[in-house]
This record gives C-alpha cells, sequence and structure tokens, in this order.
C-alpha cells in the first residue's frame, strides 16, 4: 500500500496523539492506584528518609567498632532515644508552662488586638483609604468558634488519628531498622539481576538520591536547629513572651522549603506585636537579619552539594509538588527535583553520545570533581590578581 508524503505525516501526527493520549490515561490511572496506597508509600519513604539520616552514624559505628551491623544500628536507636527523653524531660515542661501561660492570657491578647484594630482602622480612615478592617476582624471570633466546635465535635476522630500517626511512627522505625541492616544486601542482590547498563542507572538513581533526599533533609533539619536556636536568643533578650513556643515553630517552619521563611516569621511577629509591642522593630530586623544569615550564609554552604538546580526550578517544583501532594509534596519537591535534573543532565549526555549507558554511576562523581576543579582554578585566579594587585602597590610606594 502506497502512501504519500502528506497520508504518512497525517498517520505520523495521529500515531504521536494516540501515544500522548495513552500516556496521559496511563498517568491518569496510575495517580489514582498510588492514591489508594498513598499512605503506605509515604511510610516508606518516611522510614527511607530516616535511613538516609542515620546511615552514615551507623557506617561509622560500623566500621570502627567490633560490632556488627545489626548491633550498630541498635546502638545508634538506643542513643537516639536516650537523647530524645533527656530532651523531652528538659524541654517539656517549660513549654507546657508556656502553653498554659499562653492560654490564660488569650483573652488580654484578643482584647489587645481588637484595640489595635480600632486604631488602624481610624488611621486608615483618617488616610482616606476606605477599607474596613474592623469589619473582617470581627470574622475571627466566629471562625475560631466554629473552629473549636468542630475540633469538639471530632474528639474522637483526633484521638484516633493520633494513635493511627504512633502506630504509623512505629511502622517507621521497624522498616528504617531493618533498611540499615539489610538494604546495602537487598541493593547489592537487585543489581546483580539487571543488565550491565540497568546497574549503572540504578546505582545512578541511589547516588542521586542519596545527594538529593539524604543531604537535603539533613541539611533542612540543620538549618531548621540553627534557626530555631538563634529565633529563641532573640526572643529571650528582648524578653518576648513564649520564647521557646515560638524557637520551636520557627524551627520546624523553616524546615518547609520556600514558603518556610514567611510561615517561620508571623508568629513570633503578632506575639512580639501583641506581648511586647516595644521591642517589636528590634524584633523584626533582629529575626529578618537572622534569616538572610541562615538563607543566604548559611545554607548555601550546607545545600551547595544536595540539589544543585536553578531556583526558578525549584519555584516551579514546589508549586508542582504542592497541586499533586500537598505539604508532602512541598517538602519532597526540591530533592525530587534534583533527581530529575541528574538524569536529564545524564539522558543530554547520553543522546549526544558523550557518555555511554554503562558510565551512568560516574556521573555524580565526575560533575563534583569538575566543580572542584572550577572552584580551584576560580582561587588560584583570585589568588593571582590579588597578588598582582599587591605588586602594583607595592610597586607605587616605592
Amino acid at each position: 500500500m502506497n502512501l504519500s508524503a502528506r497520508e504518512r505525516q497525517l498517520l505520523t501526527t495521529l500515531a504521536i496523539l494516540l501515544i500522548i493520549l495513552a500516556s496521559f490515561q496511563i498517568l491518569a490511572n496510575l495517580s489514582e492506584a498510588l492514591s489508594r496506597v498513598a499512605d503506605v508509600v509515604l511510610i516508606f519513604v518516611a522510614a527511607w528518609a530516616l535511613s538516609f539520616l542515620l546511615g552514615p552514624l551507623v557506617n561509622r559505628i560500623d566500621e570502627r567498632t567490633p560490632l556488627n551491623r545489626a548491633l550498630s544500628v541498635v546502638v545508634v536507636y538506643i542513643g537516639i532515644a536516650i537523647v530524645l527523653t533527656g530532651t523531652l524531660a528538659l524541654a517539656v515542661p517549660g513549654l507546657v508552662s508556656q502553653l498554659n501561660d499562653l492560654v490564660t492570657r488569650a483573652p488580654e491578647y484578643g482584647d489587645r488586638a481588637a484595640r489595635e484594630v480600632l486604631a488602624l482602622q481610624q488611621r486608615l480612615e483618617g488616610s482616606g483609604v476606605q477599607v474596613k478592617v474592623t469589619d473582617l476582624y470581627g470574622q475571627v471570633p466566629e471562625k475560631l468558634s466554629a473552629f473549636a466546635g468542630s475540633i469538639a465535635t471530632d474528639a474522637l476522630g483526633f484521638v484516633s488519628a493520633t494513635a493511627s500517626v504512633l502506630f504509623n511512627f512505629t511502622l517507621v522505625l521497624i522498616i528504617a531498622f531493618l533498611m540499615l541492616i539489610d538494604g546495602d544486601q537487598l541493593w547489592r542482590a537487585f543489581l546483580r539481576r539487571l543488565t550491565p547498563e540497568l546497574q549503572s542507572e540504578a546505582e545512578l538513581l541511589r547516588q542521586s538520591a542519596d545527594r538529593s533526599f539524604g543531604g537535603f533533609i539533613r541539611g533542612s533539619l540543620l538549618l531548621g536547629l540553627i534557626y530555631g536556636v538563634g529565633t529563641l536568643a532573640i526572643l529571650v533578650v528582648l524578653g518576648v513572651p513564649f520564647a521557646g513556643v515560638l524557637a520551636v515553630l520557627s524551627g520546624l517552619a523553616m524546615i518547609i522549603p520556600f514558603f518556610g521563611p514567611i510561615i517561620a516569621e508571623i508568629p513570633v511577629l503578632v506575639v512580639a506585636l501583641l506581648g511586647a509591642p516595644d521591642v517589636f522593630f528590634w524584633v523584626l530586623a533582629l529575626t529578618i537579619a537572622l534569616q538572610q544569615i541562615v538563607l543566604n550564609v548559611i545554607s548555601p554552604r550546607i545545600m551547595s552539594h544536595a540539589i544543585g538546580i536553578h531556583p526558578i526550578f525549584v519555584f516551579l517544583a514546589l508549586l508542582l509538588g504542592s497541586r499533586i501532594a500537598g505539604f508532602w509534596g512541598v517538602f519532597l519537591a526540591v530533592p525530587v527535583a534534583g533527581i530529575f535534573n541528574t538524569f536529564l543532565r545524564y539522558g543530554f549526555q547520553v543522546a549526544q553520545g558523550r557518555r555511554a549507558r554503562t558510565e551512568a554511576s560516574t556521573l555524580i562523581k565526575e560533575s563534583d570533581a569538575a566543580a572542584a576543579a572550577a572552584a580551584d582554578a576560580g582561587g588560584d585566579a583570585r589568588k593571582a590578581r590579588r597578588a598582582e594587585r599587591e605588586a602594583r602597590i607595592a610597586a607605587r610606594g616605592k
């Protein structure tokens, strides 16, 4: 059957459209299937992340002590339990006391907030701005009452949800324990069943996941800890009430990518405005300065080797993640984007003939070596320019 060029072009276009349609249908079916097992997948992802966090410590104990792998994991678990127990014993009483104080003083803060809203409304009307701030604020108590009523109605549901969280957390600990003990053996057994090309690509996936997930999670927790301690120091020095609770909330919020700094700032500023208005501007200035130091000085040093993608794509990943999986989508979007970026670079190099599929596992090491060489070259160039400037200054002095 002879077809003209036009007919062949139409058939090719039709085939491409059918493939695209079938791909969308497959993705929709996969999405529906994943939504049914999302809680199970999330448990395994959380266990995987925990094993990434504890893996380096377990490896160090396993290599430097006579303990075997299983006992090394047990020692790490016992150490974490002791540290958490001590931390909770020291921190929880103070946090509970501050929370009780917050509940007791809530009416006082509510009255003060109402006065501030009325004063703001008067200033706006005096400036000719026709915005009814009092109407917006008047809806807040009604919303809070409705929210409190829903909590009281669903108290049994909250108890059940708490039990479910504790059960899932126990599952995460058990699965992470098994991953830490037998994860490497299972991975090597899986690789032996693959072709050399797929073995190299699977190793690239493991390396990029280790860097993106492990590095990102460890770095995020470290940044949250640094920001929480810094916020606590600022609030204690300035005498802002509920400093411990606000520091914990701020540190946890900083773990959230991109939106975390904004979320971390809101409760601190609200409490400072209502509870210590005389130091509000000091709190605002110092917390913003702390955020700038953490985000622009400390974070690049911690995260420089974790992700390696442009901020525009980070923002795109966060928006897509929030649409697909809500909070967990936002939290995991950046490391997933890092893995995608690694395989995108690998695909381009394979398509251009610059890399064979059996060389996939060397991509990250070669990229690191190239980045280190570029950094050394930049440092040498800066040293040469500095020496040249010093020589010119010395010559002018003579």
